[in-house]
């Protein structure tokens, strides 16, 4: 063999391992990527579903997905995590493919420290990207409280998403003199005193205290086993979320809250369910009120000796209404008066499933 082709041998070996040695770190790199995305931490396992992550503006959004059929997107309550709906979830399942999410800022999904607000409209615009992103059409949407407000604002500001919307007392309009609500996020807001409380909130000393405080008058008709359940759902709130991203929330329902112009257009079926006990009656009448008058196709039913959080307090009942809202009202949406809400009396007498 002449000298050159020895030396042109040599190089070829090289290049051919030089190649090998690329396309393994290459592999390695996809590998290490594959398995963080595969081994990303989560609290704990669903009660009912499976876990799902989907990207949706640049954030990861966590949910958990049972049943299937036409998609219901259930939207939990301010700093609240998809566990809020465990069982009314399980009672939709069977009829749909239900969508349990945690918002930007609780649960599983992200919380950015900067760049969101996590005000109404944000969530709405993370929410929309996301039935985008899963291919989603016709789909019910059901919010409570901070969710009930940002599931009118997905509807009024994305109508082509939304077919249909239950509202379990959230609003488009909010004031804060109206809603006066607790001070303890400006408390949480300053940097040692901030600190320590938020070091309690997270030690697990008053989950307790706290899901007695969240259901008030309705905790002592509770189970012991409901009781427990409620607990375990409070211990995941705030142990889920970040001491940004809870006062990014506190901030964001604190404020005047006000879409009720972009709400008057609104023409798809929507229930509105309230308990006649809750303690933000004063935003129902609010919001009640401003219905009546720019936007009567808005079905009203309250919820006798119902507190704020109906869903924690009678969930086969709320499932029994979601249920019933969706089998009287067409696919795709209806004219004006076009939703038949389900009747009072018969949800007060245990008949909603008839």
């Amino acid at each position: 063999m002449a000298r050159g082709d020895g030396r042109r041998d040599g190089s070829a070996r090289v290049r051919r391992w030089a190649c090998a040695l690329v396309a393994l770190a290459l592999g390695v790199a996809a590998c290490a990527g594959v398995a963080a995305a595969a081994e990303r931490a989560l609290y704990g396992a669903p009660k009912h579903g499976a876990d799902r992550f989907v990207q949706a503006r640049g954030y990861a959004i966590h949910y958990v997905e049972a049943g299937a059929g036409r998609p219901i997107l259930l939207i939990p309550g301010a700093f609240t995590t998809y566990r809020a709906w465990n069982r009314v979830l399980a009672g939709l399942a069977h009829h749909g493919r239900v969508l349990a999410v945690d918002y930007l800022g609780v649960g599983d999904s992200d919380k950015p420290e900067a760049g969101f607000d996590y005000t109404v409209e944000e969530q709405a615009d993370v929410l929309a990207e996301m039935v985008r992103a899963l291919g989603l059409s016709d789909v019910t949407v059901v919010g409570a409280s901070y969710g009930g407000a940002a599931a009118l604002n997905l509807a009024a500001r994305y109508p082509e998403l939304v077919s249909r919307v239950v509202c379990i007392e959230g609003g488009a309009l909010i004031t804060p003199e109206v809603l006066n609500y607790s001070k303890l996020g400006d408390l949480l807001a300053w940097p040692v005193l901030g600190d320590i409380i938020w070091g309690f909130m997270q030690s697990g000393l008053f989950d307790g205290t706290t899901a007695r405080s969240v259901m008030g008058s309705a905790w002592a008709g509770l189970s012991r086993e409901e009781q427990q359940d409620i607990v375990a759902v409070v211990s995941a709130n705030i142990r889920t979320s970040t001491r940004s991203s809870w006062l990014g929330i506190y901030r964001a329902i604190t404020r005047r809250i006000d879409f009720t112009d972009a709400l008057d257009g609104l023409r798809i079926p929507v229930l509105y369910i309230y308990g006649t006990e809750s303690k933000y009656r004063a935003v129902i009448d609010l919001n009640v009120g401003r219905f009546a008058r720019s936007n009567p196709s808005i079905e009203i039913v309250p919820f006798p000796g119902g507190i704020h959080d109906l869903h924690l307090q009678f969930p086969d009942a709320v499932a029994g209404m979601v249920l019933q809202f969706l089998a009287l009202t067409p696919a795709g949406g209806g004219a004006p008066g076009a939703a038949a809400a389900p009747r009072a009396d018969a949800l007060a007498s245990g008949r909603i499933f008839d």
